[in-house]
């Protein structure tokens, strides 16, 4: 192959495209410099901005706490070098602006601060490298609830998928079941349980004891934070089982004959209680209510009770014959 021919395959190894090359790099390299020494200048200098502050009210009685304390913003103006100045905006550098409760004042069922009045106390927080000039809002206005506790129950929030021929082989148990809940009043009466985090677990064929934090709640703190989940995976069988089936709701005056008697249950169960699973752990019925409106003389049945270490239930036949008969008067 040529010089020819290499220069037409990669242009850009032409002696006249690379002298370009390093003189749009030596070009590019030289801007970055510039500009970093304009910003190193320009930094050196003192600048006016307003920076954002949350409000932390400490001290407050063991039964008080404020309602919506993320509201609590205070807008501070301040003077400072560039560099202390980037370093608050850019990397938000900085903690909430704390106020004693000894600075609250009563109004109408609220409470105010005058973040006027706070000026000594707000400059020493914000330390050498800003200077105050003015802080807003003048007044800071706020609600406090009663604290109160109680205890909720934990339901652990479970995404899982079992191992082929494995399955969930009885209920759940969490430990703590119950936990304290502390908070505002108005948050807690509406608190009956609380989740867990989510525990998203795939193909599992062993059984699961995990720990697990509680998912927050604003303004709630929760005792313990966390529980421990423990879930029993065992492999399963298939199973078949003869139930009755009962007619529930039947009126006053009436009788429902049902044909046939029974149903089969086909069910997976875990192995281990393959020999404990029972007719009497089940409950098939029909409902009278149904019925009336079946002009084919047939009804459906459903499971109204079942064993927890059982799955995937099917009966056989899903639809029985029945008769309404009128009981004789005596």
């Amino acid at each position: 192959m040529n010089q020819h021919s290499i220069n037409s395959f990669n242009p850009f190894l032409r002696p006249d495209k690379i002298r370009l090359n390093k003189r749009v790099y030596m070009f590019l390299f030289f801007l970055f410099i510039s500009i970093i020494l304009w910003l190193l200048i320009k930094l050196r200098y003192e600048y006016v901005s307003t920076i954002t502050y949350k409000v932390n009210i400490s001290e407050l009685p063991d039964n008080k706490m404020v309602v919506e304390s993320d509201s609590l913003i205070a807008k501070v103006k301040v003077r400072a070098l560039g560099y202390n100045l980037l370093r608050y905006k850019f990397f938000k550098y900085y903690k909430p602006l704390q106020v004693t409760a000894d600075g609250l004042i009563p109004s109408k069922g609220m409470y105010y601060i005058l973040l006027s009045r706070q000026r000594e106390r707000f400059s020493l927080q914000l330390g050498p490298d800003l200077t105050l000039l003015e802080v807003s809002p003048d007044t800071l206005y706020f609600q406090l609830s009663d604290v109160v506790q109680k205890r909720v129950t934990v339901k652990p929030d479970l995404k899982i998928t079992y191992a082929k021929q494995h399955m969930q082989a009885g209920s759940y148990t969490v430990s703590p079941a119950e936990v304290r809940a502390k908070g505002p009043a108005s948050i807690i009466d509406t608190l009956s349980f609380i989740y867990t985090q989510p525990l998203v677990l795939e193909n599992i064929s062993d059984s699961i004891d995990v720990e697990l934090p509680l998912k927050p709640v604003k303004g709630v703190s929760f005792q313990p934070s966390d529980v421990r989940v423990s879930i029993p995976v065992e492999k399963f069988t298939e199973a078949r089982v003869e139930v009755p089936v009962s007619c529930i709701n039947i009126p006053l005056g009436y009788d429902v004959l049902l044909f046939p008697k029974a149903v089969t249950v086909i069910c997976n169960v875990a192995v281990s209680k393959y020999f404990a699973l029972k007719p009497d752990h089940f409950t098939i019925v029909c409902d009278y209510n149904d019925l009336i409106f079946e002009p084919s003389g047939k009804v459906h049945v459903k499971v109204s009770e079942h064993p927890d270490f059982i799955g995937r239930i099917q009966l056989e036949p899903r639809k029985v014959d029945f008769i309404i008969v009128k009981k004789t008067m005596h």
